[in-house]
């Protein structure tokens, strides 16, 4: 579905951006070894047991993955969890991916992963001097303001003053430029309004909104989507079939995997409205596993 072909843009941003991870030790995994974390070298992955899943390390740019074991460290089993019937009153098995285990605990590190690194590697962000501005009211900025301190980036966030204070002292500790605008989570209009005045400023404000950046959907195609082909291969039983994939959108980068999903399996159901999970399940009685984002 996604074309890959990407065009460098600056040959001299780009070669800022090699010299700086060059002599800070970063290095970007790709989005294969992401997708495939079995491939993502031995030496890497014996010193992810001695670093905190949370550290400010470049190496836990190769946990930005559905397989992290939060017990050794090391690359596990995909995270799961099915409801039971008993809970769910269905007849068809409803299976969760957990998205906990990742950095920042919450899976938008991998949508922020998915925009700032083709910025990089495509020369189009010149990392000694354009700041990345992550307009959120939640995960998108910390995932976003974690990945720009992994890869020696200016990160800037942008949220609600009424979010938690928890939320704006963690920013203020990774390095993050913090900007509170009026109101609270629903109060969005606001944090653009922050974003267009700090565009009018200067052009070193590069603006990566969750709604129109492209890498959003591609992580999610690329990584989550085989993520729950490869899961559903893994405990199917019989002639079992994968019938509804369920997201719980805001952004509308999650759907990506439905869109993956959708060229596997045809007859699958996207579904955005969780809510009605549960009169949708009765729907569909010949169906047997179904996913949600958690």
């Amino acid at each position: 579905m996604f074309n890959w072909d990407w065009k460098i843009e600056n040959k001299n941003y780009l070669q800022k951006t090699i010299e700086r991870c060059r002599r800070q030790k970063i290095v970007l995994p790709t989005f294969n070894e992401l997708k495939h974390p079995d491939t993502i070298p031995e030496s890497i992955q014996k010193k992810l047991e001695e670093i905190d899943l949370q550290a400010l390390n470049p190496l836990n740019l190769f946990r930005i993955n559905w397989r992290n074991n939060p017990l050794t460290g090391r690359i596990g089993g995909i995270n799961y969890f099915e409801i039971p019937r008993e809970i769910t009153g269905v007849k068809p098995r409803i299976i969760g991916l957990v998205g906990k285990f990742f950095p920042t605990g919450a899976h938008k590190v991998g949508a922020t992963y998915g925009c700032l690194a083709p910025y990089l590697v495509s020369g189009k962000m010149n990392p000694e001097y354009h700041k990345a501005v992550w307009p959120s009211t939640g995960n998108y900025c910390r995932g976003g303001s974690f990945n720009s301190a992994l890869l020696s980036v200016h990160a800037v966030a942008i949220l609600p003053e009424e979010m938690s204070k928890e939320r704006f002292d963690w920013l203020k500790e990774i390095g993050a430029e913090v900007y509170a605008t009026k109101g609270c989570e629903s109060n969005v209009k606001e944090i653009y309004d922050k974003c267009h005045e700090l565009e009018a400023e200067s052009d070193e404000y590069l603006i990566l909104n969750q709604f129109d950046q492209f890498g959003n959907a591609v992580w999610h195609y690329e990584v989550t989507g085989y993520t729950i082909e490869n899961l559903f291969n893994q405990i199917k039983i019989g002639n079992q079939k994968l019938s509804a994939y369920i997201s719980a959108t805001g952004s509308a980068g999650t759907l990506a995997a439905g869109d993956y999903l959708r060229e596997k399996f045809p007859s699958l159901k996207p579904m955005v409205q969780y809510f009605q999970f549960r009169k949708a399940s009765r729907r569909f009685l010949k169906c047997k596993i179904y996913f949600q984002l958690v």
